[in-house]
């Protein structure tokens, strides 16, 4: 028996008997903000994606491939299902990959349409689209500041970039950038202390942005002036 679960970007609905079980597993599902905040849409290329939907489910491992979880996601308008990919997050190298079984079918449900993938593991997952690659840009950060790690998000793509080399120049892997994106960066001036940018437009940091909004693949240079 399959554990079905229609998902739409707030909420969860089990639709079974399998909800009068013991051994039903934990599923949860996982806004943008949250993915922004801890974790990426990078796949195991390091090529950015756009986030779609995201859930987690928790159980256990003999139980879920006894009674696999069916996932059912509300179609998305614009979106072709076929351009959509469904992963799971590796905690150990932070990349979204692809697993068995991640194939999307399409199906209906009491006269709706969904797309449909069935789960037999435990896990964090991810609807993803994929992005044509098509460039990068440079952030070139001030003399003598070092960055330890960075993270870069902007929302009305759903895609969430980060870096965790040292570096003085932000290489994002996005062929232009919005000045109203959220930038964070830990970085050291020198051998001196370690100091954070924590979620600030970009376009505070970067003014050049906001007077060349169609900047292809551009080399910016990141002031701190305005960072108190």
């Amino acid at each position: 028996m399959n554990t079905k679960i229609i998902t739409s970007i707030l909420m969860f609905h089990f639709t079974t008997q399998a909800m009068c079980q013991n051994n039903i597993p934990s599923v949860h599902g996982i806004l943008f903000n949250e993915i922004a905040s801890s974790y990426n849409t990078f796949n195991d290329k390091h090529d950015p994606m756009t986030y779609l939907y995201g859930f987690s489910i928790d159980g256990d491992t003999h139980s879920l491939l006894k009674n696999p979880v069916e996932v059912m996601f509300n179609p998305i308008a614009q979106v072709q299902r076929e351009d959509c990919v469904l992963m799971r997050w590796d905690p150990v190298t932070r990349v979204w990959r692809k697993f068995s079984g991640n194939q999307l079918r399409s199906s209906r449900e009491a006269g709706k349409s969904y797309w449909v993938s069935t789960i037999n593991h435990s896990g964090v997952f991810a609807l993803m689209k994929e992005i044509p690659a098509c460039g990068s840009t440079e952030v070139h950060l001030p003399p003598g500041i070092y960055s330890q790690e960075w993270r870069y998000v902007q929302s009305n793509l759903s895609v969430i970039c980060e870096g965790y080399a040292q570096c003085q120049t932000l290489v994002i892997p996005l062929p232009s950038l919005s000045p109203v994106a959220k930038i964070s960066v830990k970085y050291r001036n020198g051998g001196g202390s370690v100091d954070t940018i924590t979620s600030l437009p970009l376009g505070a940091l970067i003014s050049d942005l906001w007077k060349k909004p169609e900047a292809f693949c551009e080399v910016w240079n990141l002031s701190l002036a305005t960072v108190k």
